[in-house]
């Protein structure tokens, strides 16, 4: 079968890319069918070599069955104009056997499951493994037991501290040995694809998430708060809980207030023992203040403690708030003193992986878009906006953290235990 007839020009070039090296570093922009043309060579290299492993890596199961789910749309197709080679093909979530025993299996990018395998290896959006250079280690033999074997790391780029920045620089290195291949949405449109990038461009609400997922632009990620890497290794999935009555710890409640331009975002924690888990996100926009009252009111109802922004437009809603939940609501002012100290509070739930957060990408973004820089004095000056709020999900989280770690209330809970029990 003549695979070109269905590529186009930049996907051909990546796929004889692949073929003529033995290592092989994908820079490319997201809907470029970066995915498609790495799984189409998969599907082909196992049909070619018996007794054959392909190892599929990604940073999830969840993305890891998505580039299988692909796999498995190439051999539908080679079904459908009946070509009986792939007839009596065998498909697990996680694994496609062929007729001739070659596999290709696809593994969450952990160490200790992808070791011993031996075979090609693809890394699919290799930036965003969580321990990447320990992946790398324990893959790296995989590849290198037999001349043929092949290692393929394709992504769109992050930061300059992960695992496919540092491939992408052995590869500007070794350029006889390496297959480097770099693909901007402008590259894919030149080169055949059909997308309208001023419509897509308006789209994306972030700068530094246009230069990275769209012009393929490594973005240094020092001056962020909370990193991508950091902010992925606390993401789970199906944490969200639409009924707060069915939450079963204690709750503690972030409340950062908007008026127009900006959100009111309300985020609810369950703590379950030492984690924070988040359960739910309101965000409210346009909305005036009595409504926002009885929204935030039926909240407080649930929680334990709360903490809201009283600076500027919050400080009546906060007022409010405190006057009719006196024993639970925490007015927090910000300064620059307070938001440093806060953002400090929250990188470390991160960093001691002491959060859980829903896989979301408006809120990753506003995540990451908070940063620590210096002004002309020499002060420390914490910031941070996408194009649809200033941060709004970031301190509301933060806010939140804030009460479930604060104590000042503990006291009265202790005596109507005492009293009570």
């Amino acid at each position: 079968m003549d695979y070109k007839g269905i590529l186009l020009p930049y996907q051909k070039e990546i796929f004889e890319g692949i073929e003529k090296h033995k290592y092989s570093v994908i820079l490319a922009a997201r809907q470029t069918g970066k995915s498609f043309i790495v799984s189409l060579w998969a599907f082909f290299r196992a049909l070619e070599i018996p007794n054959h492993t392909i190892l599929v890596i990604s940073p999830s199961e969840r993305q890891s069955k998505n580039l299988i789910d692909k796999v498995k749309m190439h051999i539908q197709a080679i079904k459908n104009i009946k070509y009986e080679i792939v007839e009596d093909t065998k498909l697990n979530s996680l694994e496609i056997k062929f007729p001739n025993n070659s596999k290709i299996v696809a593994l969450p990018s952990k160490p200790e499951t992808v070791r011993g395998f031996s075979g090609d290896v693809i890394m699919d959006e290799a930036a965003f493994f969580e321990q990447g250079m320990e992946v790398y280690k324990a893959v790296f033999p995989t590849i290198t037991r037999k001349p043929e074997y092949k290692l393929i790391a394709i992504s769109t780029p992050k930061g300059k501290t992960d695992l496919f920045y540092y491939l992408w620089t052995i590869a500007e290195e070794n350029n006889e040995l390496w297959f480097k291949y770099k693909l901007t949405i402008f590259d894919a449109v030149e080169k055949g694809l059909d997308v309208d990038i001023d419509n897509l461009r308006q789209g994306i609400k972030d700068e530094d998430a246009w230069r990275t997922e769209y012009l393929c632009e490594f973005i240094d990620e020092l001056g962020s708060i909370l990193t991508y890497e950091l902010i992925q290794s606390c993401e789970e999935e199906n944490i969200l809980i639409n009924n707060l009555r069915k939450i079963q710890n204690d709750i503690y409640i972030g409340i950062d207030i908007g008026r127009k331009k900006d959100l009111t975002v309300i985020t609810v924690l369950e703590k379950v023992g030492s984690v924070l888990f988040v359960r739910k996100i309101e965000e409210i926009k346009n909305m005036p203040y009595h409504k926002q009252l009885e929204i935030i009111s039926h909240y407080t109802s649930f929680a334990r403690k709360v903490a809201i922004d009283e600076t500027g437009l919050g400080n009546m809603l906060a007022e409010e708030l405190e006057r009719k939940f006196p024993s639970k609501v925490i007015k927090v002012n910000f300064s620059a003193k307070t938001k440093e100290e806060m953002a400090s509070r929250l990188k470390t739930k991160f960093q001691d992986r002491n959060i859980r957060i829903p896989i979301d990408k408006n809120l990753r973004e506003d995540l990451h878009s908070v940063k620590k820089a210096l002004t002309p004095s020499g002060n420390v000056k914490i910031e941070g906006s996408t194009s649809d709020s200033h941060a709004d999900r970031f301190w509301s989280l933060a806010l939140a953290v804030q009460s479930a770690d604060d104590k000042r209330f503990d006291w009265s809970f202790k005596f109507l235990k005492a009293k009570w029990l």
